[in-house]
């Protein structure tokens, strides 16, 4: 019996120790295995990691560029194409009249005005002028060329004119005649940045010029009943001139045009 019972014990240990050699090589195997997964997905992470350094943040970023995208690559922005203007001054004598002004490059203008007022009343007053001339403009403030805030500020310039005209205030003044003029100006241009509690989108030239100018003229004498007009061929001439030739209190209206500044 003793033996029956110590051969049974032995074989009961070596089985246990068997038992726990086959689960301690599982538990290996199964170390390994676990192992060598994370390592192979760590080098596969690592891969797509190097090929793209946005991996981990593709989802945020991506959304972070479409919202800028969205805000920023087509700002529409304001661009002035060119202003128009009148001489209120000429307004105000009836001279009335047109400006129009095209900015080029960062620094220069140039400038075309037409005055018109052709009228006559009773044959005894006349106001007949037909005048056009340019004017080349430098601005001493550089703006950007796609810029809402060109043709500001004080400026320099260079101008040609010439003009026929008609005269005749009653018997007093009967001129008619051609004139030619040429010179310099200088000035400054205001925009008010409200009038009255409302933003301000007009603006206003306070300018003059001084020049040489030379005019022909012809005299006439209108009959008693001013249904004629008689030439005074005794009163004709030339006479030439030299300082102010032009003074001016512009209005000015902007014309604007949306560009895509990116």
């Amino acid at each position: 019996m003793q033996l029956f019972s110590g051969t049974t014990k032995n074989q009961t240990r070596l089985k246990t120790n068997f038992t726990y050699r086959i689960l301690k090589v599982l538990a290996a195997a199964l170390v390994f295995v676990v192992s060598a997964t994370a390592s192979l997905s760590a080098e596969d992470i690592t891969s797509q990691t190097t090929e793209n350094p946005h991996f981990f943040y593709t989802r945020e970023r991506t959304t972070a560029f479409e919202v800028q995208d969205d805000s920023t690559d087509f700002e529409q922005t304001k661009n002035l194409a060119f202003t128009v203007k009148t001489n209120l001054l000429y307004d105000l004598a009836t001279a009335f009249n047109i400006e129009v002004e095209v900015p080029i490059a960062t620094r220069f203008s140039i400038l075309v005005d037409h005055v018109y007022p052709w009228w006559e009343t009773h044959n005894k007053f006349c106001l007949q002028v037909l005048e056009f001339g340019p004017e080349f403009r430098f601005w001493f403030t550089k703006w950007d060329k796609q810029s809402a805030d060109k043709l500001k500020g004080w400026f320099a310039g260079v101008y040609g004119m010439t003009a026929k005209y008609d005269f005749q205030f009653d018997t007093d003044l009967d001129y008619q005649g051609e004139f030619f003029s040429a010179g310099i100006s200088g000035g400054y241009v205001y925009q008010p940045k409200r009038f009255f509690g409302k933003e301000m989108h007009t603006r206003f030239e306070f300018s003059i010029a001084a020049g040489y100018l030379v005019t022909d003229f012809r005299h006439y004498l209108p009959t008693d009943d001013y249904s004629l007009l008689i030439r005074d061929k005794y009163n004709v001439g030339r006479v030439s001139y030299f300082g102010p030739t032009k003074a001016k209190i512009s209005l000015i209206v902007p014309i604007m045009v949306k560009n895509d500044k990116r």
